[in-house]
C-alpha cells in the first residue's frame, strides 16, 4: 500500500516539472531566425517580446494585416521582420538581423487569432567563434592571443610529446564594449630543441580552436677566449 502511494506521488511531481525552453544559437553580427508556429486563422495578432526584470520589452508587433512598430524597443529598430507571406500558413517566426551579444536571452511569442491564443518561449544564445589566433615568439618566450570571442574563452597550453616540466604561463582576458572577449597568454618554454606546443582556445567546454607550432629553443654557448 505504501509502495503504491509513493509511486502516485512520483507521477504527480514528474508531471508538474516544466519543460525547458527550446534554444537557438546564432552567430554574432549574422541574421537569426526565432521560430514560432501556430494554428492559422483570421485576424492574427502577433507580439514578440523580450521578458526581463524590468518587464516585457516589445521586439516586434503585427496586427490589422501589417507590422505595428510604434512601441518597439529602440535597440531592435530596423533589425526585425516577420515572413509576411507565411503568417496565413501559421508561421510567426521572427527574423533578427545583425545580432548582438546584448540580444542574448529569453524571447516570448504571443499569438491571438480566430483559432485561439498561444504563448511560447525560446532562448537565444549568441556565439562569436574564434576566427584568428596570433602567435609571437621571442627566444623561448611565446605569446598566443585572439580577439572578438564569445562566450568567455579559456586558453590552455600543452607540449607534444608530453613534458614533465611545469608550464608557467600568464593569461589575461578583457571584455570589450561589445561584450566580446579578447584573450592573451604568454609562456616561457623549457630549454631544449624542437619543442612542439599545442595551444587550445576552449569555448563553452564544447567548441574550440587549436593551433600547433614548432618552437626551437637554442642556447648560445659563450665564445671562448683567445689564447
Amino acid at each position: 500500500m505504501a509502495g503504491r502511494s509513493v509511486f502516485k506521488t512520483f507521477l504527480v511531481l514528474f508531471h508538474l516539472l516544466p519543460a525547458a525552453d527550446p534554444e537557438v544559437s546564432c552567430v554574432f553580427r549574422h541574421s537569426c531566425l526565432l521560430p514560432c508556429q501556430f494554428q492559422s486563422g483570421s485576424g492574427s495578432v502577433i507580439r514578440w517580446s523580450n521578458p526581463s526584470s524590468a518587464g516585457d520589452s516589445v521586439v516586434h508587433s503585427y496586427y490589422d494585416g501589417q507590422d505595428q512598430l510604434g512601441q518597439q524597443n529602440q535597440k531592435f529598430q530596423g533589425r526585425t521582420s516577420l515572413i509576411l507571406d507565411q503568417i496565413s500558413r501559421g508561421n510567426a517566426s521572427l527574423l533578427l538581423k545583425e545580432v548582438k551579444i546584448q540580444d542574448e536571452g529569453r524571447y516570448k511569442c504571443n499569438i491571438s487569432s480566430s483559432t485561439g491564443y498561444k504563448e511560447s518561449f525560446i532562448n537565444l544564445k549568441i556565439d562569436a567563434p574564434v576566427s584568428d589566433i596570433r602567435i609571437h615568439q621571442d627566444g623561448n618566450r611565446i605569446t598566443c592571443s585572439s580577439e572578438g570571442i564569445y562566450p568567455q574563452p579559456e586558453l590552455t597550453w600543452s607540449t607534444e610529446p608530453p613534458s614533465n616540466t611545469a608550464l608557467q604561463n600568464r593569461t589575461t582576458v578583457h571584455q570589450t564594449e561589445e561584450k566580446l572577449y579578447d584573450i592573451s597568454s604568454s609562456l616561457t618554454g623549457p630549454d631544449g630543441p624542437d619543442l612542439i606546443y599545442t595551444i587550445k582556445t576552449i569555448r563553452d567546454d564544447i567548441k574550440g580552436e587549436f593551433v600547433k607550432i614548432k618552437m626551437s629553443v637554442t642556447t648560445e654557448e659563450p665564445e671562448s677566449g683567445s689564447t
